[in-house]
Order: C-alpha cells, then sequence, then structure tokens
C-alpha cells in the first residue's frame, strides 16, 4: 500500500472524533477523515483534511475510504444512530474492522468505545446502566470482534465527555477507578493520541479519566 495519509479518523465531523482530527494535524500529521455527503465538513476544510464521502452502514464505503486514504493508521470514534434506528456503533465499527482486515490488514487501528463497555459494565452506576446499556451493547460487539481479530488494535474507553476547553489533566489506566470521570473532549483526544504512538498499548483497552481531584 502506497502510504499518503498519516491517518484515516472515521467520525471526525464533529464532537470527538473532530478533536482528534485537530490534534493529529497540529502533530504535523497528514490526516484524511470519512464524512457522510451531507455532513458539515466547515471546520475539516479549515485544517485542510483529505475528505473521502462515504457511509460507514457500506462495507464497500470502508474499504474504499481505507484504499484512498492510503493511511499507515486508522481512528474510529462512530457512535449514535441513524434515521433507522440502526447504531453505527455496532455496525458502522464492524465495517471498518473488516474493511481494515480487506484492505490494509498491517496497518494499527485504535477504536474508541466508552467507559463500561468490556469487563467495566458492572462498575456502572444503575442509572448509567439504563442511559448508556444500548450503546454500550453496540460498542461490546466491536469491541469483542476487534479483540478476536489479527490486526494491530487498541481501544480507548473514555469517561464522561464535556464541552468544556483542554486542561491538559488526564489518566490513561489499564483498569477504571471511580474518580474524575468527566473531562473535556479535547483531552481526550490527546489522550488517545498518546495511546496510539505507543507499542506497548497494542492489544489492550485503555480507561481515560479526567484528574483524582478538581483541577
Amino acid at each position: 500500500m502506497q502510504v499518503i495519509h498519516d491517518v484515516l479518523i472515521f467520525g471526525a465531523s464533529r464532537g470527538l472524533g473532530l478533536c482528534l482530527a485537530r490534534g493529529s494535524v497540529l502533530r504535523g500529521e497528514k490526516v484524511a477523515a470519512m464524512v457522510r455527503a451531507e455532513s458539515d465538513t466547515a471546520a475539516l476544510n479549515e485544517l485542510g483534511i483529505t475528505l473521502i464521502t462515504g457511509d460507514a452502514f457500506s462495507l464497500d464505503d470502508c474499504i474504499a475510504a481505507i484504499r484512498q486514504a492510503g493511511a499507515e493508521r486508522v481512528i474510529s470514534v462512530l457512535g449514535g444512530k441513524n434515521a433507522a434506528g440502526q447504531r453505527i456503533d455496532a455496525l458502522g465499527n464492524l465495517n471498518v474492522i473488516e474493511a481494515i482486515e480487506v484492505a490494509a490488514p498491517q496497518i494499527r487501528f485504535l477504536l474508541g468505545t466508552s467507559l463500561g463497555c468490556g469487563d467495566q459494565w458492572d462498575s456502572l452506576a444503575e442509572g448509567a446502566q439504563r442511559m448508556l446499556g444500548e450503546a454500550i451493547k453496540a460498542k461490546n460487539q466491536a469491541e469483542q470482534r476487534l479483540e478476536q481479530s489479527a490486526l494491530a488494535w487498541m481501544i480507548a474507553r473514555p469517561a464522561g465527555l464535556s464541552h468544556q476547553p483542554a486542561t491538559g489533566q488526564y489518566r490513561v489506566l489499564a483498569g477504571r477507578d471511580d474518580a474524575g470521570n468527566y473531562l473535556p473532549r479535547a483531552d481526550v483526544a490527546s489522550a488517545m493520541l498518546e495511546i496510539f504512538a505507543e507499542d506497548e498499548r497494542l492489544h489492550k483497552a485503555w480507561t481515560i479519566l479526567g484528574p483524582a481531584d478538581p483541577v
């Protein structure tokens, strides 16, 4: 595969994905993003990011995006539902995983899910389980599929996200800690990019939390 970009991001048009795109550009990386035709891409255009039109509900679109981007690394933070109620957290991420296996099985992949996935479910409060249960079930499908693959994968499970400015205060843990759960999206993006750059983080799920004490 000819390398054209440093990283391809799925879910980059807003929120955490946009923070990841911005953070990657600030690191001097050449970034591509797959976006739906109807997405607001103004912020991505301002960052000079290569836009590839596609829908993550389509495996063919995901394969085409990976081939077109020619990226050394892929990040997915897909989440939410479409108009029919299908969760992109499950099918979209499953498509991204399969697309990498088909088009570029040698590259590194970081999947962003959520605190409460995997063995962390029982540690969530009942209210959080009721509110997040459907989304976490979908994200778990993607995590389980990825863990069974032969890819060079990493999983990031951030806690609650806020729209506050970055503080630079965050923790990356192999388990979870009940303290300091909420943190800005920009801090989560910084933590994820750090995880992505370190070989010793491969084939593990990492929890990203805010500081234990208020900043």
